[in-house]
């Protein structure tokens, strides 16, 4: 196996490549800006910390999509409900910010990360269009997870580096989103599930084998973090997936069979799980209380963006982080903040279920997008599960979500109103 080193470079030239593209299919530096900046280059490479990198390459590529009248259109609200929700997101932000504990605590750990995701929305809003588009994107949302899990995942195979702890050593990567050993269990209980769904998207069965590779590097890297979290999500994937089957006797037998098999003969799952206590599963629920009485305390327009940890301090004495979404954002954005959430994940969800009736009655239930469509469903409710026991509200994850699942919804009624349903035909599986 190649270390993580030898392949950094990767991080630079891949995004540089497809901006470059982007001059003539803005999707490509779309994708491009989303893996310079979540595969933190500038960390990697300094040289580009000086020169604002991620910020001009913001502005250039949102300049060059904007510059296109049918792009720009796109960002209406008129017919994506996803969009409206999210600008009223952005509102609530804003206003929260206003009424903020703390405006620099909240620029650096609140309002600065969700701009970085917005303007990544607005780029996948403005250039996602259609099946081939839809399948480019989705494919590059899950490489770039498995570039950001090849680190962990050499190090728990290898024996290379790892943090130790006093319950054994984990292995995380060095920066960014994977930094942690939670986060990474978490990402990979959200990355799972949509990497299984879109393998079964292939009939080929050297092609599946292949297309499977990023579903394996996610799930060595869930064991090799050690996260108690990430073995209860992982367990609930199992119940999810439970419920999609149509035969669920059949489905659950043989979940049961695999997670026994797993839980006895690897040594991290077992001993991982062997360290779940009720009084630490309760202590991930005192966020979401403390978000509420944030609210009752103070402002129903909540602490501030980012500030949580500051208010939590001052309100209970301990200044940690939420450690769970749901008080997260009652807690930094109060009451307004919470119902645009929610309302964002209604409107992803429903687009997800629409798209999915509609595919059923073109009898195109083997078709990439909905077995994309699936997964996406089935991430989402185990990374609601996960983040009860974690935070994250202005991670491009929760922003990337909806914004596909209007541009499937949009290409899936396209197909519906272009062809009767008797005259579809079944789309073959690669």
């Amino acid at each position: 196996m190649p270390s993580p080193d030898d392949i950094r470079f990767i991080i630079v030239v891949i995004p540089i490549a497809l901006m470059v593209i982007g001059i003539w299919k803005p999707l490509y530096a779309a994708i491009g800006y989303m893996i310079f900046v979540y595969a933190n280059a500038t960390h990697y490479y300094p040289f580009f910390m000086p020169f604002k990198a991620e910020l001009v390459f913001a502005l250039v590529i949102l300049v060059r999509i904007g510059l296109s009248y049918r792009n720009l259109k796109r960002l209406s609200y008129h017919g994506n409900a996803v969009n409206k929700y999210v600008y009223l997101f952005v509102a609530c932000v804003a206003l929260s910010f206003l009424y903020a504990w703390d405006y620099q605590v909240s620029w650096s750990y609140g309002v600065y990360h969700f701009l970085k995701t917005l303007v990544l929305y607005l780029m996948v809003v403005m250039t996602l269009e259609g099946r081939k588009d839809i399948k480019i994107f989705a494919w590059s949302f899950v490489l770039l997870f498995a570039y950001l899990a090849y680190e962990p995942t050499y190090g728990f195979l290898t024996g290379t580096g790892g943090d130790v702890q006093m319950y054994g050593t984990i292995y995380v990567s060095s920066v960014g989103p994977l930094s942690g050993h939670v986060a990474l269990a978490n990402n990979m209980n959200q990355m799972i599930p949509l990497a299984y769904f879109l393998t079964l998207g292939y009939r080929n069965i050297y092609k599946r084998a292949f297309i499977a590779i990023p579903l394996i590097i996610f799930m060595t890297a869930l064991i090799g973090s050690g996260s108690r979290g990430g073995v209860m999500g992982f367990a609930f994937f199992g119940m999810v997936l439970v419920f999609f089957s149509k035969k669920r006797a059949v489905t659950a037998t043989i979940i049961g069979v695999l997670l026994v098999i797993l839980f006895l003969f690897s040594v991290n799952i077992s001993s991982t799980a062997s360290r779940i206590e009720k009084g630490q599963v309760w202590g991930r629920f005192t966020g979401l209380t403390h978000g509420i009485e944030m609210v009752k305390r103070g402002s129903i327009f909540g602490v501030g963006p980012g500030c949580f940890a500051l208010a939590r301090g001052r309100y209970f004495g301990h200044p940690m982080d939420a450690h769970n979404i749901y008080g997260q954002v009652i807690g930094e954005l109060g009451i307004p903040g919470a119902i645009a959430w929610f309302f964002i994940l209604r409107a992803t969800f429903i687009n997800l279920m629409k798209s999915k009736r509609l595919l059923r009655s073109m009898a195109m239930q083997r078709t990439f997008f909905y077995f994309l469509a699936s997964g996406m469903q089935a991430s989402l409710v185990v990374r609601l599960f996960v983040a009860m026991g974690s935070h994250g509200l202005y991670y491009f994850y929760w922003f990337i979500m909806p914004a596909m699942s209007a541009a499937i919804f949009f290409a899936v009624k396209r197909m519906a109103d272009e062809s009767p349903a008797e005259s579809v035909p079944q789309e073959k599986a690669a």
